[in-house]
């Protein structure tokens, strides 16, 4: 049953969305939590400053101190803290299951026909895969084939996300591809034309030099020779 499960199981269930957990209460984690656990923060974070870390970093450091160390302290404040940011989906599971039983934690399952109604408006409202973080969290009493339902809607879900993301990168096109390449190829041009005609300049230096050097060459054979003729 979900209700006996540790948080140690849970976090291990969610491990696929563990990022998306942390990302929604990255702020407390930091400015709360690791404050007050220095102790985490010794053993995951001894290079790094609390404030630089991101999701990932944070992300891998709470799923091993939860799912893997048993840390139940963790998992309890990392659910009451996630589901203070999602309120609006506590009061909607609340009120429906206050119609099945008032006291929460004595409904042993919930019947198949309220269950399909609550996860139909819950992942229309707040999506799959928000719903099956809940439910996890909270230990809702789906049965376990409701369960199964779920994690492969909310799988689903986190695999298009990752889709959208990758499709969302900037893509260039042909025709972007070809004119940063003409770009390039006239830089490099431009670069190696005027090396030419620097070179170009002083050739012409040279032979100019060279010129003027036979002139005077000339003039002095002349000279030599008048000079031998008298």
């Amino acid at each position: 049953m979900i209700n006996e499960d540790p948080f140690k199981k849970k976090i291990s269930l969610l491990q696929p969305w563990m990022s998306l957990i942390v990302q929604a209460i990255k702020k407390e984690i930091k400015n709360e939590h690791l404050r007050k656990e220095s102790g985490l923060v010794q053993k995951y974070f001894q290079k790094k400053a609390v404030e630089k870390l991101n999701v990932e970093e944070l992300s891998d450091a709470y799923f091993k101190e939860i799912a893997l160390e048993g840390n139940e302290e963790a998992g309890e404040w990392l659910t009451t803290r996630w589901v203070l940011k999602h309120a609006e989906l506590y009061q909607f599971f609340a009120g429906e299951l206050t119609k099945i039983n008032p006291k929460f934690d004595e409904i042993a399952q919930i019947p198949s026909e309220s269950a399909q109604l609550m996860l139909r408006y819950s992942v229309n409202q707040f999506g799959a895969t928000t719903t099956y973080i809940f439910s996890i969290l909270n230990s809702v009493m789906f049965a376990e084939e409701d369960y199964l339902k779920l994690r492969e809607a909310a799988l689903k879900e986190l695999e298009t996300k990752v889709i959208d993301e990758e499709s969302a990168l900037p893509q260039e096109t042909v025709e972007e591809i070809k004119s940063r390449y003409e770009k390039e190829i006239q830089k490099l041009t431009g670069k190696y034309e005027k090396r030419l005609q620097g070179v170009e300049r002083k050739y012409f230096q040279d032979v100019d030099g060279l010129r003027k050097q036979i002139s005077q060459l000339h003039k002095k054979i002349g000279e030599m020779c008048a000079s031998a003729v008298r």
